[in-house]
């Protein structure tokens, strides 16, 4: 049981809405962070308000009280409802049960959290699973400022804020405007009463933003109390949201169905037990709680979770859109039929935001303005955009998207606005000052943290296979309409001399990592996997399963690959302290999830002709088998961005993170169609040339 408690617990559950919007929390429902609460607004410019914090909840019966919810300070916890929790469930949404203490069958309190996909409005159910009629007293607790921020101490006693009430026909509603900033929260329930009691909490305490060096301190306030009596086997309903509730029960109903078709774990308890065994049919054992096919459908339901305002969010709760992370998450969705269109959609918001030939890096969210530093995402771009086209097989789609590509590579070949340039070889080459310009982008005092300057190797590697996806689109076009038309001369010359100069990244079996002129600077990064996992194969595979093989060697870790490798001096073990000491270990060793995605695929890139499809499955299998069992023993609801480099545990960074996510999916997705299953967002299997089978009749 402790060992459940210690996973839940250090893991968080996330709701997400179409609009950026979330509710974020732990196993015990204890806020850590100030991002941490019920509801999270968002416009469609992601634009984030953090508004609800949680709920003061006492529960009431015959003359005894227990209290549900927990506030951190910074000398205790107070009340203690984390030692009420009988068990969490963190997947299909967030569950937790109640009991008094001792736990018991007697009393019992299932707390649900559901999300409408639609808008900002967060659901609390509460249902009575124990043999004794409870009366419960609520009191929300508001912030009400946007995401990033918190209410200094003491900063709400001086300020005024507009509420209203109303109880009609044993239903009531509740809402509040602050003045201040204009934001507003409407709140419903039924069956119950509210009454004015205003209430502040001061000083709650977030001690993970403390650890990593920020401000950790900061009040909510209630101005409302809930009052209702919840029988035997009954449920009651309530809702948050920044706009008017105008039809309660049936927005109720709309976000019940969402979440209706998703697999349940297998101890979820539904109706009151009559033999007092509820508790002791739960599983405190550590065993799977969802089977293979269920944990699909929750892992396709947690990718779906970044998808927002026809976008892809990177990461909950610190990032917007961001232009590389979009691209790598929707070469996942690309191969989901169902997507076809939202990709497209996304791939011509990116093409009507492109500015001098590159896609954004990052777009504007909360406060934070659109900018272009980076190279790669546009290559990506590049590449999908042959992907789609791929499937779609339309010469109009063709022939758009040709002209598009053959802007993008004259902005690249005559470059002048951005530090980069095409060098007489080929390669592209980064100047000091745009060193940032890789997925390794982190930067202090204005200075690349990880030095990528000069030609580094999964960018000239990208940049080689936008280059060929160029000329095939071109082949493609000419015999889908039948009408010739020719890659630019010059492109084509260049994609011979950028596969010779490719070559001299090749050094004591490894890539290096960047090329000063033509000297190789010999770090072992998992830029090299990326390099190689890539559609348009630039050495042989000998060499290919060379690189792997020392990837898996010095890299590989059961939570990802290292950024970096043990040996090196710049190596950092630990992700760990202020955004400085946080910044400086970030590429530096720290474990990214994400480099599963490339790592699996050079592996299938280097096998997939010699090994059986049981035998490929079983090995991908053996790659990811901490998340995947994971995700089936309810440990865990999501994919985080980094672990820390020596002996990762914990997650670190942002808690949700899409391309996190989008690369256990890709993989588990090819694991089923080796394995035959028909995975949720597929139409029907797609299976492989058995080109192994044929070779050995």
């Amino acid at each position: 049981m402790s060992n459940y408690f210690m996973e839940t617990h250090h893991h968080e559950w996330i709701l997400t809405n179409k609009l950026g919007g979330y509710a974020l929390g732990t196993g015990n429902l204890i806020n850590q962070r100030k991002y941490h609460g019920l509801l999270i607004a968002s416009d469609k410019d992601f634009q984030r308000y953090h508004l609800v914090a949680g709920m003061e909840e006492k529960v009431e019966w015959r003359g005894q009280t227990l209290y549900l919810d927990s506030n951190n300070y910074s000398n205790c916890i107070y009340p203690e409802g984390f030692l009420c929790l009988v068990k969490p469930w963190l997947r299909p949404y967030p569950i937790f049960l109640y009991s008094a203490l001792p736990h018991q069958n007697d009393i019992l309190i299932l707390k649900e959290l559901m999300m409408d996909e639609d808008s900002n409005t967060i659901l609390v159910k509460y249902t009575n699973l124990g043999h004794h009629k409870l009366h419960l007293t609520l009191l929300p607790k508001y912030t009400m400022t946007p995401h990033h921020e918190l209410n200094a101490p003491g900063s709400l006693d001086r300020e005024v804020f507009d509420t209203e009430f109303n109880n009609i026909d044993d239903k009531c509603s509740f809402n509040v405007v602050r003045p201040s900033n204009g934001l507003r929260v409407f709140g419903w329930m039924d069956k119950g009463e509210v009454d004015y009691k205003r209430l502040t909490y001061y000083n709650v305490f977030y001690p993970w933003e403390v650890m990593s060096g920020y401000a950790g301190i900061g009040d909510q306030i209630a101005f409302f109390e809930l009052n209702f009596s919840l029988a035997i086997g009954e449920s009651r309903f309530l809702l948050f949201s920044d706009q008017p509730i105008k039809n309660p029960e049936k927005l109720i109903n709309s976000i019940e169905k969402r979440y209706a078709a998703l697999p349940k774990p297998k101890d979820y308890p539904t109706v009151p037990d009559k033999d007092d065994t509820l508790i002791s049919k739960l599983d405190f054992e550590d065993n799977f709680l969802f089977s293979y096919e269920d944990y699909l459908k929750i892992l396709e339901f947690a990718l779906r979770d970044f998808i927002s305002n026809n976008d892809i969010v990177s990461g909950y709760p610190f990032y917007g859109p961001w232009g590389r992370d979009t691209m790598i998450v929707l070469n996942t969705l690309l191969h989901m039929p169902n997507y076809l269109d939202l990709v497209e959609k996304i791939l011509n918001k990116y093409k009507n935001q492109m500015q001098d030939g590159l896609i954004p890096n990052m777009l504007k969210e909360s406060g934070r303005n659109t900018n272009y530093d980076t190279v790669d995402a546009t290559l990506w771009y590049v590449i999908l955009l042959w992907k789609l086209g791929k499937y779609k097989q339309d010469i109009a789609f063709w022939k758009k998207s040709i002209r598009v590509i053959e802007e993008v590579l004259d902005y690249i070949l005559t470059n002048t606005k951005y530090p980069f340039f095409i060098r007489e070889d080929g390669l592209i080459e980064l100047k000091e000052e745009f060193a940032h310009a890789t997925w390794m982008d982190v930067r202090i005092d204005g200075r690349a943290v990880t030095p990528r300057n000069g030609a580094p190797v999964e960018i000239n590697a990208l940049w080689y296979n936008a280059i060929c996806c160029y000329a095939s689109m071109c082949e493609e076009y000419t015999k889908l309409s039948g009408i010739s038309y020719p890659p630019q001369e010059n492109v084509i010359k260049l994609k011979d001399m950028v596969y010779e100069s490719f070559q001299k990244f090749w050094i004591n079996g490894y890539l290096a990592d960047r090329l000063l002129g033509d000297e190789p600077v010999e770090e072992i990064r998992p830029n090299a996997v990326i390099a190689l996992s890539l559609p348009w194969q630039l050495i042989d595979k000998e060499k290919m399963e060379q690189v792997w093989q020392v990837a898996y060697n010095e890299l590989y870790t059961p939570y990802g690959l290292r950024t970096l490798n043990p040996k090196n001096f710049r190596f950092r073990k630990k992700y760990y302290g202020t955004q400085r000491e946080r910044d400086l270990a970030f590429h530096n060793g720290s474990v990214w999830a994400w480099l599963l995605g490339a790592f699996c695929g050079l592996y299938l890139k280097i096998h997939r002709d010699t090994m059986s499809d049981q035998e490929l499955a079983e090995k991908l299998g053996e790659f990811i088998s901490t998340f995947r069992y994971s995700f089936m023993r309810g440990h865990i609801a999501t994919i985080a961005e980094v672990w820390d480099g020596d002996h990762p545990h914990f997650p670190k960074g942002a808690p949700a993170k899409a391309i996190s996510v989008a690369a256990l999916y890709n993989i588990e997705s090819y694991i089923a169609t080796l394995k035959g299953i028909i995975t949720p967002l597929q139409k029907k299997p797609v299976t492989r040339k058995k080109t192994l089978q044929r070779k050995r009749k």
